[in-house]
């Protein structure tokens, strides 16, 4: 990994750190990220909103409401009588042995999560008891080695991007490996599904296309620098950013289109809103390019102090960040400058922690408790893993914990 690890300062920060630890041994605890999304779950007639976090040792949901573990439910769809303590039984997978999580798990149905720890043991937990249906897991034949990537489902075929090397498939009926796609070094992120092909960075410089049933590699492209991120797919077109400082427009053929110089790496993938890309650096820029003028330069601001490793959100006419320097920001959508708060002051909140994963916003819904739209962050202390602000006005609503 010469090429990865003689990059300057960054190269210290915990998530550059986990490239060591790929080819080490069992990640210790506390080494990595936080992943975040928002989950549904079904109890009878009924779906439940949920934020579901997966972190060092476990994955749990939380109730966007209030910030509380999400309650474990009966047959009934009421929660479950309290442990002996007297404390509330919550939504709370940790698996077996010495798990590590960095990836979210992914939706096999409406009842089944499949989920793979930094050991590549795979979990296929059940959403209504959060424990695994097969035991102690399964692991990829034939393969040893560790992940970091969210799995990707496609019918009995579950893909896995593997933090050693190479993109493999895994046939869940009969527990074998189905094919792989062989990269030169890791694979850190989740491959994009689009007609029947796969598409996937690597941190050997590449972004590739493999044929999603038989794992045939297409094409393969090199983008001049490591990446770590999804590739986004907008109107037939790929966008990429690499640790090159770039971000790519790139054909579903493997040509590139327009490419845009950032000042340092990209790690997250873009976000499309009315034909304008936004994405964020490791020194904490934020950009907005016209993508029907070549990935033109409508606006670049430097934001934050330290590195922005997650997709900026976009929501109506807001940019939202979190930063490494433990801070979020509230920018305007149209020019990048902060949007004022009551006090005519930058809206700004700081955290406890780093911020490494990306940012949610939650609207209310009829089922989901939210009285307005929050934002909500996940940092590196589990004493205050989520935190969740109005989206108006940055007011903290609430916080969580690991119980």
């Amino acid at each position: 990994m010469p090429s990865l690890l003689s990059r300057r300062s960054i190269l210290g920060t915990a998530f550059v750190f986990i490239l060591l630890l790929a080819a080490c041994g069992p990640a210790p605890l506390g080494v990595g990220w936080p992943a975040i999304s928002l989950a549904n779950t079904t109890c009878g007639e009924n779906t439940y909103q949920h934020v579901i976090v997966a972190f060092n040792d476990r994955v749990v949901l939380v109730d966007p409401a209030d910030g509380s573990g999400s309650a474990l439910l009966n047959n009934e769809c009421e929660p479950r009588p309290p442990e002996a303590d007297g404390r509330a039984k919550v939504w709370d997978f940790r698996g077996t042995g010495q798990n590590q999580f960095f990836a979210l798990p992914s939706t096999l149905d409406e009842q089944t999560l499949i989920a793979m720890n930094y050991a590549q043991r795979i979990y296929e937990i059940d959403t209504a008891t959060a424990r695994a249906n097969n035991g102690e897991g399964s692991t990829l034949p034939e393969r040893t080695g560790h992940a970091v990537a969210q799995p990707l489902v496609n019918g009995d075929l579950i893909y896995f991007g593997l933090a050693n090397k190479d993109l493999v498939a895994w046939n869940r009926s009969d527990n074998t490996l189905a094919w792989s796609v062989p990269t030169a070094h890791g694979v850190w992120s989740s491959p994009l599904l689009y007609e029947g092909v796969l598409y996937f960075t690597s941190l050997d410089h590449n972004l590739y296309a493999a044929d999603a049933a038989s794992g045939e590699l297409l094409w393969k492209l090199d983008i001049e620098g490591a990446a770590a991120s999804t590739p986004l797919l907008h109107d037939g077109i790929l966008y990429v950013g690499s640790f090159a400082r770039k971000i790519f427009a790139i054909s579903l053929e493997g040509e590139k289109l327009a490419e845009y110089t950032t000042i340092d790496w990209v790690w997250g993938t873009p976000t499309i809103h009315e034909n304008v890309l936004y994405a964020a650096d490791l020194v904490g820029n934020v950009y907005a390019l016209d993508i029907t003028n070549n990935l033109s330069q409508i606006w670049q601001q430097k934001v934050a102090a330290r590195a922005i490793r997650a997709t900026p959100v976009v929501y109506e006419d807001r940019v939202i960040v979190g930063s490494r320097d433990q801070r979020i920001y509230w920018l305007n959508r149209d020019n990048g400058t902060p949007v004022q708060d009551g006090d005519g002051q930058p809206l700004v909140r700081e955290v406890p922690s780093e911020v490494l994963s990306d940012v949610l916003v939650i609207e209310p819904t009829e089922t989901n408790g939210v009285d307005e739209t929050l934002v909500v962050v996940a940092t590196l202390n589990p004493a205050e893993l989520l935190i969740a602000y109005s989206l108006e006005q940055g007011e903290l609503k609430w916080t969580y914990r690991y119980q």
